[in-house]
């Protein structure tokens, strides 16, 4: 069964989704908490596809300009279209309500930015800053985080992430809720407490650190959204095939050391440590031979820019690292790369 993804809800908006598709995405809205997601995936689109560009403040100013100028023509009698008795052809009014229709234009195309506050880090780069109602955040490489501007601070706090963050949530007096919203619908709500979220292509998955937080995901063939509590220490992941699973973390702060630009492997193949390498800092990544990407590396150290971790890697797998602007080859030392 096709799961229903923002890439879908694009394919949706753009008119290009098939019957059952549509059918597909009928029955996903049926479900409240699906909206927001819908919604994010339509001011998406029409940012990217506006049906028509235009300068409010230029288009304002002209007008103004043209009605001035009319005001001091003496209008010829030839050119005064019949009107009724004591009615003027262009009138307060009309003048009124052409310009709020210019505002009102410009604000519908620009409506995601004002709705939502946006946070982006570029290929490694880290950014660290507070939410309006006192929650601290770390955004890791090449990570996006949606802030409504008119939710935080009067109703449920609810964000959204694509890529990775830390969150460190501030609890409020009357216990609202704060919601951490991914693609794959693998949702976060919490009260108070620290938790890491990786939502990429290859997985999503939430850390939790201290707290307590509840999931919410889609339970298979469509059924209802079922809720599921972590304890502190453990860690959900929702693989790229929809299949939740859960395990205990002896050592729960390596998935947020990257914060420090500490990288920790644990077991990790290179195969994923390339995968590592693309999602953060935007590089493709060749490894020459199976046995070589299923080769593991374990240990802890400190990289402050790709290519300190580049070299890190050959020296401590003793392997051939070539980088050539976006593409970067790994092979074994008795073969040219």
């Amino acid at each position: 069964m096709q799961e229903v993804t923002k890439s879908l809800l694009r394919e949706y908006h753009a008119g290009r989704a098939t019957p059952l598709q549509v059918k597909l995405i009928e029955d996903w809205l049926k479900n409240p908490d699906n909206e927001s997601l819908f919604y994010q995936a339509l001011f998406e689109w029409e940012s990217e596809h506006p049906q028509y560009l235009v300068d409010t403040n230029a288009a304002l100013t002209k007008y103004h300009h043209y009605m001035d100028e009319a005001e001091k023509q003496p209008r010829p009698q030839s050119a005064v279209l019949p009107t009724a008795p004591g009615r003027r052809l262009f009138s307060p009014w009309m003048v009124a309500a052409s310009s709020l229709l210019l505002v009102f234009l410009g604000a519908w195309l620009l409506r995601e930015p004002l709705l939502y506050e946006t946070y982006t880090t570029r290929f490694g780069e880290i950014k660290r800053f507070q939410l309006a109602d006192g929650s601290s955040v770390v955004l890791n490489a090449n990570s996006t985080l949606q802030v409504p501007r008119f939710a935080i601070g009067r109703k449920d706090r609810e964000v959204f992430l694509t890529g990775e963050a830390e969150f460190s949530v501030t609890h409020t007096v009357d216990h609202r809720r704060f919601v951490v919203r991914t693609q794959r619908q693998l949702n976060v709500e919490v009260l108070g407490t620290e938790f890491v979220v990786f939502a990429r292509e290859r997985a999503t998955r939430v850390m939790l650190m201290k707290g307590k937080v509840q999931l919410s995901y889609p339970a298979p063939a469509h059924a209802r959204v079922r809720p599921l509590v972590l304890r502190p220490g453990e860690q959900a992941t929702l693989d790229a095939k929809g299949r939740l699973s859960i395990r205990p973390e002896t050592h729960p702060k390596k998935y947020n050391a990257w914060k420090d630009h500490l990288f920790v492997f644990e077991n990790t193949s290179l195969r994923e440590v390339a995968d590592l390498i693309k999602e953060n800092y935007g590089l493709n990544v060749d490894i020459q031979g199976t046995e070589l990407a299923e080769r593991i590396i374990t240990g802890s150290f400190n990289a402050d820019t790709v290519d300190e971790l580049l070299d890190v890697l050959k020296e401590l797998m003793r392997i051939n690292v070539v980088r050539h602007k976006n593409r970067v080859v790994f092979s074994e030392k008795n073969l040219k790369p």
